[in-house]
């Protein structure tokens, strides 16, 4: 087997370079042999489209003189298998080699023994059923850190500091109990019922690396290549080195800098001794102009002492004449009323380019308060947006968007869906709503797209909406805060469908870029220095273009007391 070891910091080019490998090991293995794994969902859906991506594609045959395009096209199916989280490739392996296992144990009795432990550790008294249990209660999050890290439960405890250890609130000889109950239970579970909803990921990987069964799913494997390799916890190690073991090519690629999974058992340490020699170390920038390149460097020295190396990142160039691109940095007190809002405001409302407000701990509230007061739609990750729907904080700002569009649709002439009818129907004011809606009526609509005359002929709006003008008519819905954003959009010939703000955090734009980035310095957490320094290393290099940070006088910020780079 020859391994090699790919480093480099933000924006190099390391996924790059491993797409460029799958190409060129095209010449000898079919892509069925090759297996590529990250550590996200995020980062394994970037490079499997880079992969496919027509563009790459067609500039590496330019380059090369080798037709790979129809193999790469043909193989889509094949790459949405093999190129995954490495969770999710153990996950489906491990699902094929353990069903049909039945065990002895009835599992309602487990959870019967275990029901009082976990009362006494929960908020939450009542479950709807076992898999609620399961996915709900705090244990089980506290077990999967414990194993991640290679570790038991006890062991895990012991590891923790003073402080970590009072957040989980649990007592050594209660965690024996819990711990033992634990494994009854998942030894009673029945895998060929219940399999999919019981076994959590990290069962998968212990049964993908530790059960003889698995071995033959996976001995085609010829080239394997693993991208943010500084995140992978130990069991995923494990994995790894199973799934190496009959491979000819074994890439990893990744950057220490970036390691900001330690909660799920990532180990900077490790990585960093793993990753002192890489055979190719990737040093031209290709996203971070040379104002965000310097601020990065800035953040993360303290860390390259540490370590004792340093590491050479050129700032990003123009294609065409080879300058160094400048870019900007701006620092703002705070979003309203700060001297550089104004700017940032602009931007927002009359440019095109993305923004991506990220932060770390804290909820985002504010900013999406200020967003919505701008009047300006923005994406947010499922999960987020479900939690803070659950707290009736604000509606979905794509739906807002949408029944907006639908508005304008109809006020234009066309046709409108049936399910989008449903969906605006129930935003619409209760005085613009015709005598004859209800989510009965509107319920027994047949299926077929349907005109502005039609919901006024069947009752469902009023007369007089027939003679509301276009961006009026957006004004009949309860939701409006976006109107004159809209407006600029359509007038000027911008593209409304276009996603361009998000709000995110530090975890989940890990292998993104943008052309601004607005990191909220705030923190809520208490972590060491260095991960507060990975982590706005890692925020800050998302910047293509502008970083705008927005740092509080009042709060704890992610460089801590000991940093004072922003001064």
């Amino acid at each position: 087997m020859i391994k090699i070891r790919i480093a480099g910091p933000p924006g190099t080019g390391k996924t790059t370079r491993l797409v460029r490998i799958f190409y060129e090991s095209l010449d000898k293995y079919s892509p069925a042999d090759m297996l590529l794994m990250s550590h996200t969902k995020t980062a394994a859906k970037i490079i499997r489209e880079k992969i496919l991506d027509p563009k790459t594609i067609l500039q590496y045959q330019k380059e090369t003189g080798k037709e790979i395009y129809y193999k790469v096209q043909n193989a889509k199916k094949t790459l949405e298998y093999n190129v995954s989280t490495i969770h999710s490739y153990c996950n489906s392996i491990a699902k094929q080699v353990t069903r049909g296992i039945e065990f002895d144990l009835d599992d309602y009795e487990i959870m019967a023994q275990m029901y009082p432990l976990f009362n006494k550790h929960t908020r939450s008294k009542k479950f709807k059923d076992i898999e609620s249990l399961f996915k709900l209660h705090p244990f089980f999050k506290f077990n999967s850190f414990a194993r991640n890290n290679g570790m038991s439960p006890i062991e895990y405890y012991s590891s923790l500091g003073f402080e970590e250890k009072d957040d989980y609130k649990y007592y050594p000889a209660e965690l024996q109990e819990l711990e033992k109950n634990y494994r009854g239970f998942k030894t009673s579970i029945k895998v060929n019922e219940r399999a999919e909803n019981l076994l959590d990921f990290d069962d998968m990987i212990e049964y993908f690396y530790k059960i003889e069964e698995a071995k033959p799913k996976y001995a085609h494997v010829k080239v394997l290549i693993v991208d943010e390799a500084q995140d992978s916890s130990a069991i995923q190690r494990e994995a790894e080195k199973s799934l190496s073991a009959n491979v000819d090519y074994f890439y990893k690629a990744g950057d220490p800098d970036q390691s900001i999974f330690e909660f799920s058992g990532a180990d900077p340490d490790a990585f960093h001794k793993e990753f002192a020699n890489p055979e190719i170390e990737l040093e031209q920038g290709y996203r971070c102009p040379r104002v965000v390149n310097d601020y990065c460097k800035k953040i993360i020295k303290d860390v390259w002492e540490h370590y004792e190396y340093s590491r050479v990142w050129a700032p990003l160039k123009d294609k065409e004449t080879g300058e160094i691109i400048e870019g900007e940095m701006y620092m703002l007190r705070d979003l309203e009323q700060d001297e550089n809002a104004s700017e940032l405001r602009r931007r927002i409302l009359e440019t095109e380019e993305d923004f991506v407000f990220t932060y770390r701990g804290n909820d985002p509230i504010s900013t999406m308060k200020y967003l919505m007061n701008l009047g300006v739609p923005f994406q947010m990750p499922y999960n987020d947006l479900q939690k803070l729907k659950r707290k009736k904080i604000f509606e979905d700002p794509s739906r807002q968007v949408k029944n907006q569009r639908f508005f304008l649709d109809l006020a234009n002439g066309e046709s409108v869906a049936l399910k989008e009818i449903k969906q605006v129907l129930k935003s619409v004011n209760p005085q613009y709503l015709g005598h004859n809606y209800s989510p009965e009526a509107a319920d027994s609509i047949p299926r077929g797209s349907y005109t502005l005359d039609y919901l006024v002929d069947e009752g469902f709006l009023q007369p007089g909406v027939r003679d509301i003008s276009d961006f009026q008519l957006i004004s009949i819905t309860r939701n409006i805060f976006m109107k004159n954003y809209i407006k600029d959009i359509v007038d000027n010939g911008r593209d409304l469908d276009k996603k361009r703000i998000f709000v995110e955090n530090i975890h989940t734009i890990k292998g993104k870029e943008f052309d601004n980035v607005v990191l909220d310095l705030t923190l809520t957490r208490t972590e060491d220095l260095f991960s507060k320094k990975r982590m706005k290393y890692v925020a800050c290099s998302r910047a293509k273009k502008t970083l705008w940070l927005v740092k509080s006088k009042t709060k704890l910020t992610l460089e801590g007391e000991e940093d004072k780079d922003d001064k």
